[in-house]
């Protein structure tokens, strides 16, 4: 227990013995009377006396409890738990994190959560002499008002009322790490107090992770919460459009789309792409959400800017109801087939690829690349670059072959011979920690002539292999592999990036990430294998190869946090390029400040970088060559920020308080807790002075 004005309690004792010396010194003197018979005189005064006893005891009693109690409202007590306000013997130090995250702008009753926690904001901050605060704008970034606490309470006022929502999500650990070296005392003998004050909603998705020990155990900790209970909203969470084969003018569309309401709903969701305008109706289950997937055909070529609207959503936060995203419409893929097999010789492995990369020549085109004299533009310009039989490659073709893979470039090598072991270590090593393999290829032992190899382990529910279905079976039965290289299992690696195993426990089949790209391994010699002479060949190589390219037709950052992407290989710094806003029928829109405002461009050794450290505000974002788009990213809300249900009061103060001690204050309910105690001291003052009057009235003479 704490006072606010510890100097009421110095006059606490006389004031309280003030009662007691009133009662003795008006104590009726006894009078001396002259009598003859005073016997029974004598029993009426003993019967009054026991009466006027009890009188006088409840009236005393009364009034030192009404002064005692006046007395402490004085000195305004606040509980331990509570952080009190500055008073004129503390030297405090505070800083108030103010959430402005997205969630912030959802409204009740017309209100923003943000106005709410805005006043607030102003009262902590009122000025004290004794007082220095610093006030932290809290988003995917943290922006201070000033470095240290401060005394200019006017410009902390100036920054609080033009502070704004950001369309972002809120990062917790960041703020309070940030809190935490204003609130570290000086030294041992610092005797300041500290206090952090934070106004938010208390999202669950942002708050979940928080950790309030990283704050100085001296730390007064008082979170208010600006949560509305029962806010409905309906928001569009994701869209994704890729095509379903390779080449294909139609794409497939799929929109999920949330409802974050206790009934279930049914929304329109009106879709722009292209040109082209198609409205989706969704029924959405309460508290959860639906994927609604739809076809486009004759999508033009290049890249396209779309946009997902929800129709007629009255719910709590309007700005997730819209979310964009871009899809890049290649004409016509090309493949690079890495390969020192000549083009002539039939059958073969290389051979057999190209049959199966472009079985019609109208949708595909394979060009032929010798492993010794690679080109950056010739593997840049290509959807996908295949390896097979390569013999060894040179330091220069691996860094070359690793950079594509780290800009988005997907490569599917085929090893079939013991050299390729090495040139998949030297791959490994140039790609760096981003290219983790499950399995470390080596040569196979002289003896092993690795043949008549048979699946034993395949996962049929993922690419390529869930094309066959049912047959899946059947059709691995007949399949025998030959050559290929041994492998030693790797801990930093996932296992589950193996797809297929042989019966010695060598896989066929590895995919792995990397970067913005990927890397697939087929651990066989398809000239020696019967997988290339059956009919299952062909779409298992298109679904492999729709796996590993669809994910290049469009990407997407987050408002506020930091984007980074590798352009085409075929773009250099000095070429006329721009970055700009994609808008509706327009070419992107660049300004003289663009690189203030939209990131920059560099270039390394891979090729040309988009460095953005805080992308934002929602929409489509393009680099410009000349007068084409060279690449788009679509910029939106992260969905996370859609769903409004916040941390109860008890999981801040005791999972997530990390041994500290935190005040939790709903500032929805209305009112000061921390200032009633005052008043229902008054309160009890004055029902003990009334009751006192009450005695004197029963007891009277």
């Amino acid at each position: 227990m704490t006072f606010l004005h510890s100097w009421a309690l110095w006059i606490a004792l006389p004031a309280v013995a003030l009662p007691a010396l009133i009662h003795l010194l008006t104590r009726p003197r006894p009078v001396r009377m002259p009598l003859s018979t005073i016997r029974f005189l004598r029993d009426a005064i003993q019967q009054r006396r026991a009466r006027h006893w009890l009188r006088d005891f409840l009236i005393l009693a009364l009034r030192t409890t009404a002064v005692l109690l006046l007395i402490l409202a004085f000195a305004r007590p606040q509980a331990s738990d509570q952080p009190a306000d500055v008073g004129a013997d503390a030297e405090t130090v505070r800083v108030v994190v103010f959430d402005v995250s997205q969630s912030m702008a959802a409204t009740q009753r017309g209100i923003p959560a943000i106005e709410r926690a805005r006043a607030i904001a102003a009262r902590v901050l009122r000025y004290h002499p004794r007082l220095r605060a610093n006030l932290l704008l809290a988003g995917a970034s943290v922006e201070g008002v000033f470095e240290q606490p401060s005394s200019n309470f006017e410009v902390l006022h100036e920054a609080l009322n033009q502070c704004h929502v950001r369309p972002e999500q809120l990062n917790a650990r960041f703020a309070l790490e940030r809190a935490a070296r204003m609130l570290t005392p000086s030294s041992e003998k610092d005797k300041r107090r500290f206090e952090l004050i934070v106004l938010s909603d208390f999202q669950r998705s942002n708050w979940s992770d928080a950790d309030f020990s990283i704050l100085p155990a001296s730390t007064q900790i008082q979170l208010e919460s600006i949560a509305s209970p029962e806010l409905a909203n309906l928001a569009v969470l994701h869209v994704e459009a890729h095509r379903p084969h390779l080449g294909s003018r139609g794409i497939e569309l799929a929109v999920d789309v949330g409802n974050f309401t206790p009934v279930p709903k049914q929304v329109d969701v009106d879709v722009q792409l292209g040109g082209k305008t198609l409205t989706l109706v969704a029924n959405c289950p309460a508290m959860g959400q639906v994927t609604v997937v739809e076809e486009i055909a004759d999508v033009p070529e290049g890249w396209l800017r779309g946009e997902a609207r929800l129709v007629g959503a009255e719910d709590a936060l309007p700005a997730d109801d819209t979310r964009y995203f871009v899809l890049q419409v290649k004409p016509k893929p090309t493949y690079a087939l890495v390969t020192r097999e000549s083009p002539t010789l039939r059958p073969s492995s290389s051979y057999f690829l190209q049959c199966a990369l472009a079985p019609d020549a109208a949708a595909a085109q394979v060009e032929r690349i010798n492993p010794e004299q690679p080109s950056r533009r010739n593997l840049a310009s290509s959807s996908l670059v295949i390896i097979d039989h390569p013999g060894k490659l040179s330091a220069e073709a691996t860094g070359l072959l690793a950079g594509l893979i780290r800009r988005g470039r997907p490569l599917i090598y085929v090893a079939a011979e013991p050299v390729d072991a090495t040139n998949l270590k030297q791959l490994s090593d140039a790609a760096g920690t981003g290219l983790q393999l499950p399995v470390q290829f080596v040569p196979p032992p002289a003896m092993d002539a690795r043949r008549n190899l048979f699946l034993t382990t395949i996962r049929h529910d993922l690419p390529p292999f869930n094309v066959f279905g049912d047959q899946l079976s059947a059709i691995a039965k007949r399949l025998r592999f030959a050559g290929g290289l041994g492998a030693v299992r790797l801990e930093q690696g996932l296992a589950d990036d193996v797809l297929a195993t042989f019966g010695d426990g060598t896989p066929l089949l590895v995919m792995v990430a990397s970067d913005a790209g990927s890397l697939a391994v087929i651990n066989a010699d398809l000239a020696a294998s019967t997988l290339p002479r059956t009919p299952a060949f062909v779409p298992f190589m298109d679904e492999l190869i729709g796996r590993m390219v669809n994910h290049d037709d469009g990407s997407e950052a987050y408002c506020g946090e930091s984007l980074v992407a590798h352009l085409a290989a075929d773009l250099a710094v000095g070429q006329k390029l721009s970055l700009g806003r994609l808008r509706d029928s327009e070419p992107p829109s660049a300004t003289n400040d663009s690189e203030q405002r939209y990131g920059r461009l560099t270039e390394d050794q891979a090729g040309v970088l988009w460095q953005w450290s805080s992308p934002g505000p929602p929409g489509v974002y393009a680099v410009r060559n000349d007068d084409k788009t060279a690449y788009a990213v679509a910029v939106n809300i992260p969905s996370e920020e859609s769903e409004l249900e916040s941390l109860s009061g008890k999981v801040l103060k005791e999972r997530l308080a990390g041994g500290r001690h935190v005040y939790y204050r709903d500032a929805t309910i209305g009112g000061n807790q921390r200032d009633e105690t005052w008043s229902k001291l008054l309160t009890g003052c004055v029902t003990c002075l009334l009751a006192s009057i009450g005695v004197m009235l029963i007891f009277r003479s």
